[in-house]
């Protein structure tokens, strides 16, 4: 009988290892991108003061930055995986970093930082080794049986030692696996979706150019032969087309794999979604009228000015109606999405807004020095994420980033939801500039702050989809005698084509309410209303090639041209390229912009081998427009004549691109255009 229990338990013990167990299927370190060219631009200090009282600036050309890890993994197990902690370096987070408070509702904001940690201080040292952790989040915190998920940790500073240890803390026991920090790897620059959720468009990195992902992944399982993968060793860029046979469930979590021969491979997790490009407005507003008439009045106007979101931040009388069920209806009856910040009820919201300027609300983390406050909100953040996440799973996340502590502040929040956001407002700057700082107007005589923002902003969100606000406003103080003006349309053109040029898949204007201070595009002024025409066109012209931005990403492809111009490249999918040109020989001062057209200008670009053109042409707010232009060998000349302010030309292998751009432009935005520019 002894010898039969004994034999039992061994069965036992053998039958429970033989189990399989979730494990570790990829890790990466990436290190932040610093682009010194944009140090000149981050001036502002804000609150930021030395021992003798006067005003810091944070930023400096030796400042040090830090990078994102990321742990891939699969619950190989048959029960659900919980992620309840983590561990750096043997420190456990949840002691590691030292909250402010514990609140008990979600909403409640609360700093964190190794800082506040009551461990003993070699424990902390420990994490500062590692790279100063200031927030992480797992995605997903639950993972299914046989499902993957990750975990992201956002590290100030890079890490002093070159391999790092890290325990997954879970329900069914601590994941172990060592992230190697001096290792440089394969990454997804971009990763996006059909709106049928049916076809993604991959993009991988490889330090390599040239180099073929040899099989791609998708959840762990082989879809290579549903893949259109292509290379050239013109771009770092491997540009990969994913074709399923059924699409895949809206904002479910998905984990790419795209494998190299030489053994690296490039990993990311992303959830699922794939609305048509947002062109959307802030802050609607108007005087004169019943509520419901207001609110009518300014939402069609809108979509006469082709905006197809609203924002949120409605004020005045017209939000009334706003907020209704019939206010939803009539959004929804003009194809007007909306964002919300927490919705109950059938409404679908476009997004959710996370939160606005967490960098700047870091600033009221007053237990912490306030060079040490950027990020303490990270963890803050992360929580009620997943409170939105809980509350609707099927709304993506918006979190936008704001102008304090620069450029750092960029880095360290845009791997937290969904949608990285930001809003990089030039005016605000060059109202500074006059106000503050009148001998630094020789860097921002012209938008190249919104090329900066944006630049930085798309390398530390990668793969995500960047939201950029632009803005639309004049800011005035009139207890200090300050008045400023509204943009110009030639600086809003410029900021559209820096921010797609650089990455951006969606875009937004900071706002239409003519507030005191804040004075919004809806204000009855000449300037206003050029901005307003302005924007209209511009909506028009993006909405049009929306597809083709959205899918895209940016590609930094041998371009000659005059030097007055800024070019910037694109590749969307595998069969075309985008090419964005900005004239740069522009002045902007408080008195408005001044440019001089380059003329007779002609772009060449070399095209990536997998591509044969069969068609050029121009994208313009007055629908598809032809250009001359030629291929010799792998180069294509375009010929532009005359450039005000920008061209938007796009590439293609595919014949049937320009009847179908047309289309969407004659069935959507012709008759706006003809009622903008004053047609009936």
């Amino acid at each position: 009988m002894r010898i039969f229990i004994l034999i039992a338990l061994a069965s036992t013990c053998i039958a429970a290892s033989a189990h399989p167990q979730p494990v570790v299927v990829g890790s990466a370190y990436f290190a932040d991108k610093p682009f010194p060219e944009f140090m000149p631009l981050w001036q502002e200090g804000w609150s930021l003061k030395g021992p003798d009282g006067n005003k810091l600036i944070y930023a400096r050309p030796d400042m040090p930055l830090g990078g994102y890890m990321f742990v891939y993994l699969r619950n190989s197990g048959l029960d659900r995986l919980e992620i309840e902690d983590l561990t750096i370096q043997g420190v456990k987070l949840s002691e590691g970093i030292g909250l402010t408070g514990y609140p008990e509702s979600p909403e409640e904001k609360y700093g964190a930082s190794i800082l506040l940690s009551k461990l003993p201080k070699e424990r902390t040292d420990l994490l500062k080794q590692a790279g100063w952790p200031m927030w992480w989040k797992p995605e997903r915190r639950v993972i299914p049986a046989g499902a993957m998920g990750e975990v992201v940790i956002r590290m100030k500073r890079a890490p002093a030692i070159p391999k790092i240890s890290v325990g997954i803390v879970t329900n069914q026991g601590t994941i172990s696996t060592i992230v190697e920090a001096d290792r440089i790897q394969p990454r997804f620059a971009t990763i996006s979706f059909s709106t049928d959720l049916q076809t993604i468009y991959l993009y991988a990195k490889h330090p390599n150019a040239g180099m073929k992902p040899a099989k791609v992944f998708l959840n762990g399982r082989d879809v290579t032969a549903s893949c259109d993968i292509a290379s050239d060793k013109v771009t770092d860029l491997s540009p990969i087309v994913l074709r399923l046979s059924s699409p895949l469930e809206w904002m479910s979590y998905q984990s790419f794999k795209a494998a190299y021969p030489d053994g690296s491979a490039a990993m990311a997790g992303i959830r699922a979604w794939g609305h048509e490009m947002v062109y959307g407005m802030w802050g609607g507003s108007l005087e004169g009228g019943s509520a419901e008439e207001i609110g009518k009045k300014y939402l069609t106007d809108w979509a006469t000015h082709n905006i197809n979101c609203h924002m949120g931040h409605s004020t005045g009388p017209g939000r009334d109606f706003y907020v209704t069920e019939e206010g939803w209806q009539f959004c929804k009856s003009l194809g007007m999405g909306r964002m919300t910040t927490w919705d109950v009820g059938p409404y679908d919201p476009t997004f959710f807004f996370v939160q606005d300027e967490p960098d700047a609300n870091d600033a009221g983390t007053g237990e912490l020095e306030p060079w040490d406050r950027l990020g303490s909100l990270g963890l803050w953040c992360v929580r009620w994420c997943e409170a939105l996440r809980k509350h609707d799973s099927n709304v993506p996340l918006l979190l936008n980033i704001d102008n304090t502590y620069k450029p750092e502040n960029w880095y360290m929040y845009h791997q937290l939801a969904d949608i990285p956001c930001v809003d990089p407002y030039y005016p605000e700057q060059l109202d500074q500039t006059y106000w503050n700082h009148p001998g630094t107007l020789s860097v921002h005589s012209k938008p190249t702050y919104v090329s900066g923002v944006t630049a930085i902003s798309q390398s530390s969100g990668q793969p995500k989809p960047l939201h950029v606000i632009l803005c639309s406003t004049r800011y005035q103080n009139e207890a200090l005698g300050q008045r400023g003006r509204f943009p110009t349309p030639e600086e809003k053109r410029m900021e559209v084509y820096y921010s797609i040029g650089n990455g951006a898949k969606g875009l937004s204007y900071w706002w239409f309410a003519p507030d005191t201070n804040c004075v919004g595009i809806g204000k009855d002024e000449p300037e206003a209303h050029a901005l307003w025409k302005e924007i209209g066109l511009l909506g028009a012209e993006v909405r049009t090639a929306g597809r083709v931005i959205t899918q895209s990403c940016p590609a930094n492809l041998p371009v000659k041209s005059p030097k007055e111009l800024w070019t910037r490249t694109l590749l969307s999918g595998t069969d075309t390229v985008a090419l964005i040109v900005v004239n740069d020989d522009v002045a902007c001062d408080r008195v408005g912009t001044v440019y001089k057209p380059v003329e007779q200008a002609q772009v060449t670009v070399e095209i990536p081998g997998w591509i044969t053109p069969m068609d050029a042409f121009e994208v313009t707010y007055e629908g598809i427009k032809d250009l001359p232009w030629k291929r010799d060998g792998s180069k294509v000349a375009v010929s532009l004549d005359k450039v005000n302010i920008s061209r938007f030309v796009l590439i293609t292998s595919d014949a049937s691109l320009r009847n179908r751009l047309q289309m969407e432009y004659d069935g959507k935005y012709a008759l706006n255009v003809k009622k903008i520019l004053g047609g009936q």
